[in-house]
């Protein structure tokens, strides 16, 4: 197997200021066992996890047919970085509510980024992927539902929703966000991917930064996209009311 490994159990996030981004740098370290090459970005793998993770992908097959990978594709947001080289450069697409995402093949501890190579390998286009991973991110919420906590920081209530590797990604699945956030528009953060955050509508605007930065701030997964919203019924782009995803 030639692709890098993404582990699911990095956690906590920062805001989308470009200048800022571009002032930190990721920390990379190399494993390599027989065929399979893997790097943890953003700091040390347990031992545990990487024999763990190891062990998962040896049994993977990245040249298996579409048929026997598509109930394994979930949507994962587009990161800040992406240090990947040419060959493994992960395929992204533009999706509603006006976020950029890419699709892994989860297994188990982690996913396995999805190229443009495999795609036209598999023969199928973007709107099969897209819509496979996303019926596959609805099937994993049932099995293995997000991890909701409500909170008050500096007094303010915020529900933090957490899912390893794609919790932030619920944001293209409305209708299992709606029983969570109810009726109430509130601001969404989707930092890093395994957190989403949902604030009052009305928050501050420098608190809901300082909370992105909170979050974000040292982590290799920080999100590429910005504010968005929750209507009561839809997510939809920070200041647009408009364009969210059908329900």
């Amino acid at each position: 197997m030639r692709r890098m490994k993404t582990t699911k159990g990095d956690r906590h996030h920062r805001s989308s200021e470009g200048a800022r981004r571009t002032s930190r740098k990721t920390k990379a370290h190399r494993r390599h066992h027989d065929h399979v090459a893997m790097r943890v970005l953003g700091g040390r793998m347990d031992r545990e996890l990487f024999e763990r993770v190891l062990a998962a992908a040896q049994r993977l097959d990245l040249d298996a047919p579409w048929a026997e990978v598509s109930s394994l594709v979930l949507p994962i947001l587009r990161r800040v970085r992406h240090p990947y080289p040419p060959d493994a450069r992960p395929m992204h697409v533009f999706v509603p509510p006006g976020v950029w995402t890419g699709f892994g093949i989860d297994f188990g501890p982690a996913f396995t980024h999805v190229t443009a190579k495999q795609v036209d390998r598999w023969g199928i286009d973007q709107a099969t992927l897209l819509g496979t991973s996303l019926e596959n991110l609805r099937a994993l919420t049932v099995v293995e539902p997000p991890r909701v906590e409500r909170i008050h920081p500096e007094g303010v209530e915020t529900i933090a929703i957490q899912g390893r590797g794609w919790g932030s990604a619920l944001i293209l699945v409305p209708d299992v966000l709606r029983p969570i956030l109810g009726e109430r528009p509130r601001l969404l953060l989707a930092p890093v991917r395994n957190t989403l955050v949902a604030l009052p509508d009305d928050v501050d605007p420098d608190l809901a930064f300082r909370m992105w930065e909170a979050i974000a701030e040292g982590c290799h997964d920080e999100l590429d996209l910005n504010l968005l919203r929750w209507t009561g019924a839809t997510v939809v782009t920070d200041g647009d009311g408009v364009q969210g995803l059908p329900n």
